[in-house]
């Protein structure tokens, strides 16, 4: 016989906002922890749930011209979407594992952007 589990009983999912630790509704996400080149700030989340959660942020983008160390950081308001739950067994704890964007203008000439996301280091 199968029981029903309340979706109240249900493991959350968070999100690993600065490389080491893990969130729900941070206002902060690292997505480039090898040299910080992006990242978003002012996040404000519309949705948090198991499976996705929505929101908007100002992100920060470092065009590493002339190499990362002297590049220039731009900016661009957004949109944020994360999915793809997925468990991270040194923490035991489900996080997002794919995030989506679309930036209100252009940020480095891209309107858009995807990328994995990472259980913390």
């Amino acid at each position: 016989m199968l029981f029903a589990v309340p979706a109240s009983a249900a493991p959350r999912t968070y999100v690993t906002h600065n490389c080491l630790r893990v969130e729900i509704r941070p206002a902060f996400i690292m997505f480039a922890c090898a040299d910080g080149g992006f990242y978003m700030t002012q996040g404000a989340w519309t949705t948090w749930r198991r499976w996705r959660a929505t929101g908007s942020g100002l992100f920060h983008q470092n065009d590493c011209d002339p190499s990362c160390a002297g590049g220039t950081l731009h900016t661009a308001r957004g949109r944020i979407v994360l999915f793809d739950r997925m468990y991270c067994s040194d923490i035991e704890t489900y996080v997002f594992g794919r995030v989506r964007i679309r930036f209100h203008g252009k940020l480095l000439g891209r309107t858009a952007t995807r990328d994995r996301l990472f259980c913390p280091l």
